[in-house]
């Protein structure tokens, strides 16, 4: 979910303060996709990204070649601006078909153009402190930048003549639409730098003069303040469901009241006052100036253009500051510092790519014991679907309680992850509370006669690769492939037992092997059977590191506070599986009520 990335601490923030109502608003929702972070050594959740240096010259000599086209700096000598222009118009419409093809719903096409948009403004800040006349200058870039930019994004979104459409589609564009339309982000930083005067009085974006705007804002702020201290229960219920990160005691600080004024739902109670906003509004002599040489609705329309444009930048300023450049200061060591480590880098250039798209995540697979035997018996469609339905619907719950992302159904199962889009130390430990109960809810289940199927649930720990499927209407199924899924998938639906599935018969070898009271046992010959939870090693050791495991005769065990049992984990055996070459280490999971 890309929601964390939007969401700005109002502590911090200018014009915004309502959290995620407030970003869906400005953004629509659901939000434009973003790819998954890494996370830093001080626990900041950042996007890695790599940029050609081809494309970044390319850009710097567009923008200087604009400069120099508009009269804001002096020709260099020897130089082609119109060669500058076209040379950056072909490289850049190759990256964009390239990211537009290998984006599949991820938010790469999001990514680039925030990483683009941030590389152009900073390269504008540096000529700043060359020449001083950059600092005005470069608003009066905004009609060709949008101009230029609408037009290569536009034809990325286009599938080209002969060539397959570009799987998945690009998502919710309005993040790119107001990179290139809002008028900020190519020519500043951030929001909270901007220098709102200069801007308004070079950029033709918004019609409205700054003493206009800022006469507007003034009386609204001082109109909002005096309903908050005379009790407008109307405002004050406004402010409080639709800006909750804004603590009521700060309302009546000056910058509170200008998130305030600001935000949608309280602008609209204001203005919608006309004996009291509005008639404040119209007894201001400039107000009443403006309005004579333009209509009020004009006047309005632009000053609310510009706050929701100060806002959405303000938003996504913010998603930029999670943007860590590689190859900038430290070249292209940098770069593969990073990739070895095993950090998920996205790298822009002729060709668009995620290096380490992979994950350490945690795999849990539910598995049925009887699916087989009653699908084939006497029972309808219908009610073996509702019996899946009673048990299913029973362990999502307990799944989405422990913060597990149900993967896939599997028919007679279901396959759960852990960490694949932001690890945690106690994800297996997660997993492994999930278990636990949903073997007791289908326990339940069964002392309640509302089902017949017992259930081998397996968990792994490993890396994984993310991959993305996409359907025909361009949905998108992310899930992780790879051996370690495989390996989950082998601990829990290749362990049945022989005498109690599909009729088989058990042979004396597996019955002198079978370990009494175990929901897990491995007989002799590799054989693992799973009535109950089963753990690989891996798992074992990521439990070890964070939890105070005691050894015991019986095995390891631990008391868990938050879901009230005492666990022990215990050795099984080593399984065999077909196709895999050496056995693997299985552990069985006892757990009871604590006492």
């Amino acid at each position: 979910m890309p929601a964390p990335l939007y969401l700005k601490d109002p502590g911090t923030s200018r014009y915004v303060a309502g959290g995620l109502e407030e970003v869906e608003a400005l953004l629509g929702s659901p939000l434009p996709d973003l790819p998954p972070t890494e996370k830093t050594e001080d626990e900041r959740e950042v996007l890695f990204v790599y940029v050609h240096a081809r494309l970044r010259s390319l850009l710097h000599r567009y923008l200087e070649a604009l400069l120099v086209q508009i009269g804001v700096v002096p020709a260099s000598v020897g130089g082609d601006p119109a060669r500058d222009v076209a040379d950056y118009e072909e490289a850049l419409a190759q990256v964009l078909r390239a990211v537009r093809v290998a984006d599949r719903r991820q938010g790469l096409l999001n990514l680039f153009w925030l990483v683009h948009s941030l590389e152009s403004a900073g390269h504008l800040k540096e000529l700043e402190s060359r020449a001083v006349a950059v600092r005005r200058g470069k608003y009066s870039l905004f009609p060709i930048l949008q101009s230029f930019y609408r037009k290569l994004d536009a034809d990325c979104r286009r599938d080209p003549k002969g060539e397959p459409p570009a799987p998945g589609g690009a998502g919710n564009p309005t993040l790119v639409h107001a990179l290139i339309d809002d008028g900020f982000a190519f020519t500043e930083l951030r929001a909270a730098g901007l220098d709102l005067e200069t801007f308004l009085s070079a950029n033709k974006r918004y019609r409205i003069a700054s003493e206009t705007f800022f006469e507007i804002q003034q009386i609204l702020v001082h109109e909002c303040e005096r309903r908050l201290r005379e009790g407008d229960r109307g405002l004050i219920a406004r402010a409080s469901r639709h800006l909750p990160g804004l603590p009521r005691e700060h309302y009546l600080k000056p910058p509170s009241l200008l998130k305030l004024v600001l935000s949608g739902p309280v602008l609209t109670y204001l203005l919608a006052d006309p004996f009291g906003s509005g008639a404040r509004l119209q007894a201001s002599p400039l107000l009443r100036g403006e309005a004579e040489r333009r209509t009020s609705g004009e006047v309005f329309d632009s000053f609310l253009d510009l706050t929701a444009g100060l806002r959405r930048f303000e938003i996504l300023s913010h998603v930029r500051d999670r943007i860590v450049l590689l190859g900038i200061t430290a070249g292209d060591q940098e770069l593969e510092e990073r990739t070895r480590s095993g950090l998920r880098v996205y790298e822009f250039g002729e060709a668009a790519e995620v290096l380490n798209n992979a994950a350490t995540v945690t795999v849990l697979f539910l598995d049925l014991r009887g699916f087989t035997r009653t699908s084939e018996g006497q029972i309808s469609e219908r009610d073996l679907t509702r019996e899946l339905y009673a048990v299913f619907d029973c362990l999502v719950p307990v799944i989405e309680r422990f913060s597990g992302t149900v993967d896939k159904y599997l028919g007679d199962g279901i396959m759960v992850t852990w960490g694949a889009d932001r690890a945690d130390p106690l994800d297996p430990l997660q997993a492994l509370r999930a278990a636990i109960l949903c073997q007791e809810a289908l326990s339940g289940l069964r002392d309640a006669g509302e089902t017949w199927f017992k259930m081998g649930i397996a968990i792994h720990f490993g890396r994984v690769y993310l991959a993305r499927f996409l359907t025909g209407d361009g949905a998108v199924h992310a899930t992780v492939i790879g051996r370690n899924v495989n390996l989950a998938g082998r601990l829990s639906s290749a362990a049945r037992r022989p005498d109690e599935e599909d009729g088989e018969e058990e042979g004396a070898e597996g019955r002198a092997a079978r370990v009494p009271g175990l929901g897990v046992s491995v007989l002799e010959d590799g054989t693992l059977l799973n009535e109950g939870i089963a753990i690989s090693r891996e798992t074992l050791l990521q439990l070890e590191t964070h939890l105070a495991l005691v050894h015991g005769e019986g095995g390891r065990e631990y008391e868990d506070e938050v879901i009230g049992r005492r666990i022990v984990i215990r050795y099984a055996g080593d399984a065999k599986f077909k196709g895999v070459r050496s056995s693997l280490p299985v552990y069985d999971v006892d757990h009871r009520e604590r006492g």
